[in-house]
């Protein structure tokens, strides 16, 4: 039961970073200005 959970756990945390990777991508995508882009990396750097 505990390797089970262990999975479970496992694929949680993999599909919430695979979540807030598509959100990052899409203010990439999405950004008004290059800057703005620039910005979102440096953020995402910081975490």
């Amino acid at each position: 039961m505990t390797r089970l959970r262990t999975v479970l756990a496992r694929r949680r945390s993999i599909r919430a970073h695979l979540r807030e990777e598509r959100t990052l991508q899409r203010a990439f995508a999405t950004a008004p200005t290059q800057e703005s882009a620039h910005e979102i990396a440096a953020l995402t750097a910081r975490r």
